[in-house]
């Protein structure tokens, strides 16, 4: 059988704060084989990159505090001492960021920083590492490779640079890719090239690969399953043919119905998610989505949904009222025949139902 590349499991990461504690994860667990991609998706502040970085280990020490297991090819890599875990992380397993600017070394030329990783980690005389530098810079459909080798960062175009730093992502052939939102910073018409291109290279090297994003267009097309995230916590997770006919958790909806339709007449006022998103320092109980959706009840506020499955035992959502079935509905009307807006329930209405 073929077992899972990466399994996450209960991941809890916390950062300690004049504040008081901050929980950007809290309690993901998820699992992804080889040659699928794994979309996870939600607002800025969600937890998404902070989930990310937590499963690379690439978390500031003092300041954060990681709890679960992370286990890459059935091994728990957290447990791994640093002299070893060096040799998995850029080597197993990959990242490709949000920013490659800031990514990429500014004083270094482009062919060294590639060659970078297969001479440290694979051992390969300076030569050989150039020479395979050049074929990756290729195989990243960038042109003229012999000169963007010798060039810096700042020589090369935004598309380029994250051309680039998926090259030295892929260097050393790793098992799993994270592309934290790698195509934020590019106009649309690179975008497309990029996740054309990430599609492309999973497909051949069967990598396993986690594509994160704020946006569930980008994700629609590119991924097998989709997670999405709120308040560092899964709220609803399917394989992606069913989360987008079926949506459960009003979040979900919600980030759905706000991206921009086509078939919408011009100057359409677009749809938005009422309130913002929780301040992670100071979680309120309950439902953390509850004073933003429409669906929630008392109970919301007073008791926090676990992440269950439907019959199928291949949807989950974390919601008392979802979306598209009968307490869900009945919720929405309720509240409709109450007055209340999308803003969700005043806290009176909790102190009433204690």
């Amino acid at each position: 059988m073929n077992r899972p590349v990466l399994v996450v499991e209960e991941l809890h990461t916390s950062f300690a704060t004049d504040r008081g504690e901050l929980k950007a994860v809290d309690g993901v667990s998820f699992s992804l084989r080889g040659g699928r991609t794994l979309g996870v998706v939600g607002e800025s502040g969600s937890g998404k990159s902070a989930t990310a970085r937590s499963v690379m280990d690439l978390l500031p020490a003092g300041v954060s505090a990681t709890t679960g297991r992370v286990l890459l090819d059935g091994r728990d890599v957290r447990s791994l001492p640093r002299s070893q875990s060096r040799h998995v992380w850029g080597v197993e397993a990959s990242m490709v960021f949000q920013n490659p600017a800031g990514s990429l070394n500014p004083v270094m030329q482009v062919g060294r920083q590639i060659a970078e990783g297969l001479r440290y980690h694979r051992r390969m005389p300076r030569r050989a590492a150039m020479r395979r530098a050049r074929e990756l810079l290729e195989q990243v459909g960038i042109a003229d490779p012999d000169r963007r080798l010798r060039e810096y960062p700042h020589q090369l175009s935004g598309g380029m640079r994250q051309r680039a730093a998926i090259a030295i992502a892929l260097a050393c052939e790793p098992k799993l890719l994270i592309a934290d939102e790698p195509t934020t910073a590019l106009d649309v018409t690179v975008q497309k090239q990029i996740l054309d291109l990430l599609d492309r290279l999973r497909r051949q090297h069967s990598m396993a690969m986690i594509l994160i994003s704020h946006d569930l267009g980008v994700v629609a097309g590119r991924t097998d399953e989709v997670v999405v995230m709120y308040a560092g916590r899964i709220v609803e997770q399917a394989p992606t043919p069913r989360l987008f006919a079926v949506m459960r958790h009003p979040y979900t909806k919600a980030l759905f119905e706000s991206i921009p339709k086509v078939a919408q007449p011009s100057h359409t006022r677009l749809r938005i998610i009422p309130g913002r998103p929780p301040d992670l320092a100071a979680l309120p109980g309950g439902c953390a989505f509850a004073p933003r959706c429409a669906h929630a009840r008392p109970r919301c506020l007073a008791e926090s949904p676990a992440l269950s499955a439907d019959a199928a035992a291949e949807h989950r959502f974390a919601c008392f009222y979802p979306a598209g079935t009968s307490d869900g509905e009945a919720a929405l009307a309720a509240n409709r025949d109450a007055g209340r807006t999308a803003a969700g329930l005043a806290l009176s209405d909790a102190a009433g139902a204690a």
